[in-house]
């Protein structure tokens, strides 16, 4: 999914949404920061932070061209996202 992408989909959101990865069905982990890395977008989530919330993530990524895409940070490598999905007043990238 393409900055620009996510930007216009969550422009009429609640901008106080938290923002979650998703990796399995029923496990949600926080995204704690973004970093720009190689023109790629890289969420980094962990287990025990306060979440970034919609807001919060518009604000740091406003600088970011909206072709850049966007990814998960994980053990091995970044994963590419593709979309993300509404529960329980949280936002979640799967």
């Amino acid at each position: 999914m393409r900055l620009i992408d996510f930007n216009l989909s969550t422009a009429d959101l609640q901008q106080t949404l938290p923002l979650y990865w998703e990796p399995t069905t029923n496990q949600a982990w926080p995204i704690q920061s973004v970093t720009l890395v190689d023109h790629q977008l890289v969420l980094v989530a962990a287990k025990s932070v306060t979440p970034l919330t919609l807001d919060q993530f518009n604000a740091r990524t406003r600088q970011i061209d909206g072709q850049t895409q966007l990814y998960i940070q994980t053990t091995q490598h970044p994963l590419r996202l593709f979309g993300y999905r509404l529960s329980q007043q949280r936002l979640l990238f799967g």
